[in-house]
């Protein structure tokens, strides 16, 4: 059996079975990160990305919600990340299953659920199976190859596709793959833009089968495949091993930044931080910051951030803290190095050593794990303050908790996601897709 009928066959297995209480909440706090994820998005880069939409000529309808729900989820590089498949399934599953939900608002929660669960599977197993690590490192982003495997197996579940449609689903958004992450020019924000592409792939693959269009099952086992199956995709559920972030930026630099908000940033003088050495690379970058896309992937102004405010928020990286002097010549301070210990137990775990540099002397810090990785989760309360901080900008903090309780309650509603999320995703007196 190839690895598309394989994964075809768990999406349905998943979203045809109960899904175990534990696996549940897991599943919707990721969901609840995820949908602030993409408010936060929303209220700062609306402006770009419709203007965008309308200048390729994206109509309203399916295709553009999926595509600008992407671009929103990952804008703050706040939604969360699979250490081991290098993965940031939410970013592509929510915006694919929202389109879905557009196409079809009568879907009972329960339903909808078990989807959105199915399609972070259907992702992650692609991912280890393929080697996110491995694409990763050749300058591929593993979540705009993979992710939208997942968001088409998502919507076709939630469309009443069977399991062979939702086979060929995947396999056109596998062949339709790409995502290239290479290059780091400081004023470039291109990147804002593949989470949305993934999207917009994952939920035209399920139209395409819609209109009687087929996919090469074999896709992942071609050797020529860019996305060539190296190994058996593990047994079990996948998305409780899914890290949330505590803060906005790099996953690379999460951990770090948990041990530095907790020193008085009036006396650092500065900033030593060894990561494991796959991951150096990305996120060594100095000042000056071209752009927010540019310093959220810096270790250099996270760390220095997240020290002179006490936080690293996307609330940290508008223009104006890009260039606060007291930001930058602490930034200009922080050094990034590898450490053999840490690249040992890449990608499995994403740990950091920090040494800080106090007036009253040195402040050494070790973290194998971050706040929000498998094992050091964050409490329902966490999460519900960091929801607030991503959507109370747009909504108001008292409607960002009620919809943070809306959506991590016993019993939530599609409503939640139809009156409160899509809204946000449409261009307003826009027409509307027949």
């Amino acid at each position: 059996m190839s690895l598309v009928a394989e994964l075809a066959d768990r999406a349905h297995a998943v979203a045809g079975e109960p899904i175990p209480e534990q696996v549940r909440q897991a599943t919707q706090a990721h969901l609840a990160d995820t949908v602030a994820a993409v408010i936060a998005g929303s209220t700062t880069l609306r402006e770009h990305v419709e203007r965008l939409a309308d200048g390729v000529q994206l109509r309203p309808g399916s295709r553009r919600t999926a595509f600008v729900a992407g671009v929103y989820a990952n804008g703050w590089e706040v939604a969360g990340i699979h250490r081991a498949a290098v993965l940031c399934p939410g970013c592509v599953v929510l915006p694919a299953t929202l389109a879905a939900l557009e196409m079809r608002p009568d879907v009972r929660w329960s339903d909808y659920l078990r989807a959105y669960l199915a399609g972070y599977e259907v992702a992650l197993a692609a991912a280890l199976a393929v080697g996110g690590d491995r694409l990763i490192q050749r300058g591929w982003w593993p979540t705009a190859l993979l992710a939208p495997l997942g968001g088409a197996a998502a919507a076709s579940i939630l469309l009443g596709q069977s399991v062979a449609e939702t086979a060929s689903a995947i396999a056109l958004a596998a062949q339709q793959a790409g995502g290239a992450i290479a290059g780091s020019t400081a004023d470039a924000d291109g990147r804002y833009l593949l989470s949305g592409l993934a999207a917009e792939r994952a939920i035209s693959a399920v139209l395409s089968v819609r209109a009687g269009w087929r996919g090469p099952l074999d896709i992942l086992e071609d050797p020529r495949s860019p996305v060539l199956r190296q190994r058996t995709p593990p047994d079990g559920y996948l998305l409780p091993q899914t890290s949330m972030k505590a803060h906005a930026g790099a996953k690379h630099v999460q951990a770090a930044v948990d041990a530095v908000t907790t020193v008085d940033g009036a006396d650092v003088l500065g900033i030593r931080c060894e990561l494991p050495g796959p991951l150096v690379r990305a996120v060594d970058r100095p000042p000056p910051f071209g752009s927010s896309l540019n310093a959220l992937a810096s270790a250099q102004y996270m760390l220095a951030v997240a020290v002179r405010r006490g936080r690293c928020s996307p609330w940290e990286f508008q223009p104006e803290l890009l260039r606060d002097e007291r930001i930058l010549d602490l930034a200009d301070r922080v050094k990034v190095a590898a450490a053999d210990d840490l690249s040992a137990t890449y990608p499995t775990s994403w740990g950091a050593r920090v040494e800080v540099r106090t007036t009253s002397g040195a402040v050494q810090f070790m973290r194998r794990d971050a706040r929000g990785d498998p094992g050091h989760e964050l409490t329902t309360a966490e999460l519900v303050e960091k929801i607030v901080t991503l959507a109370g900008r747009s909504l108001g903090d008292e409607t960002a908790r009620d919809l943070a309780a809306a959506l991590l309650g016993a019993d939530p509603s599609p409503a939640v996601l139809t009156n409160q999320v899509l809204p946000l995703l449409r261009r307003p007196h826009a027409f509307q897709e027949a």
